[in-house]
């Protein structure tokens, strides 16, 4: 039987989770409220994200039993925010992942290391690269649901796990690509909502289009000297996992990044926008663990440094857009 352990109950989660018994694919679903778990195996219905979406519940067994959910499956798949995964982590018994595979798709850096999700559950529980994978975008939970034309991507250096999984992941609407390049896409993953801050930002202050324009291909060159400052590969940058990833996170109505930083453009403070969303936006943690790295290795990325100051310092957003004005070109 194909059976796989989902931790996490967001929009994304519910996406993933359709896709999976769309395959017919068992889900072990840890979510955090009895009512929800309750709701999603009499009813096939997640009650708090996409509503709108009905799950084959035939497949779902979802529980707030974190631990019965992870020793239920040998492949687990973490989709909680970044600045929870810590907290989630350390009530899991090292003993339970010996051995399995572990997923992520997660869009932050994690703890005061500003570690990437992959490599935060590594440490945490001794994983060798070869129990590691992530999932990759341009892939809007809403366009999913919606069953609209979407490309994913799965990255491990696994690749024969990667081609075993591959299926249960595809669709009609889905096509999986793979991809070795598990640091190169995951740094892409997150610094791609930063971007979609910084674009809201500009869409909030009533910037054009031809602004908006200058914005991303700025941001394309940033995530190029970001790769490269870390080690990654940026060989293949135009493809989707990467530039596509960017581009649908910068200019999309479904991106929440996008939304939070078109707030923090109309006047709004960090703690207004959260509150008005109700949802999380990762850029807000990934801004501020992207900064300390790139600091770290002594990139300058002027996007980066704006959605820093704006959301960390406090600094006026109309000021430090006159400055990005002149920083890029």
């Amino acid at each position: 039987m194909k059976e796989i352990s989902v931790i996490g109950g967001g929009s994304w989660a519910t996406a993933l989770v359709k896709i999976l018994t769309e395959n017919k694919v068992h889900v072990h679903w840890y979510v955090r409220r009895h009512q929800q778990a309750d709701i999603l195996n009499q009813k096939g219905v997640n009650p708090d994200y996409l509503q709108g979406t009905k799950l084959d519940a035939t497949y779902i067994e979802a529980s707030t039993d974190l631990e019965a959910v992870i020793s239920k499956s040998e492949i687990l798949l973490f989709l909680v925010p970044s600045a929870q995964l810590p907290a989630i982590v350390r009530n899991i018994d090292t003993d339970l992942l010996k051995e399995k595979f572990v997923i992520t798709s997660i869009k932050g850096t994690v703890g005061e290391n500003n570690d990437l999700p992959s490599a935060f559950i590594s440490q945490t529980f001794h994983l060798g690269e070869q129990h590691q994978a992530m999932i990759g975008g341009p892939c809007h939970a809403e366009e999913i649901a919606g069953n609209r034309k979407t490309y994913m991507t799965l990255c491990s250096a696994n690749l024969p796990f990667l081609r075993r999984i591959a299926d249960w992941f595809t669709t009609p609407y889905v096509r999986v690509q793979l991809s070795a390049d598990l640091l190169g896409v995951e740094y892409a993953a997150i610094y791609k909502n930063v971007v979609g801050i910084v674009c809201g930002m500009a869409k909030g202050l009533n910037y054009g289009d031809n602004f908006m324009a200058v914005l991303v291909s700025n941001a394309i060159y940033e995530l190029e000297v970001l790769l490269s400052g870390v080690g990654a590969s940026t060989n293949r940058m135009g493809c989707s996992q990467y530039l596509g990833d960017l581009l649908v996170t910068g200019y999309s109505a479904h991106s929440r990044n996008r939304t939070f930083g078109e707030l923090i453009g109309q006047g709004y403070s960090v703690v207004q926008s959260q509150t008005i969303m109700s949802m999380v936006a990762e850029g807000y943690y990934a801004t501020k663990g992207l900064f300390e790295t790139a600091s770290r290795f002594g990139l300058n990325l002027p996007l980066l440094n704006t959605a820093y100051r704006v959301l960390y310092n406090h600094m006026p957003v109309v000021s430090e857009f006159k400055l990005l004005e002149r920083n890029i070109k």
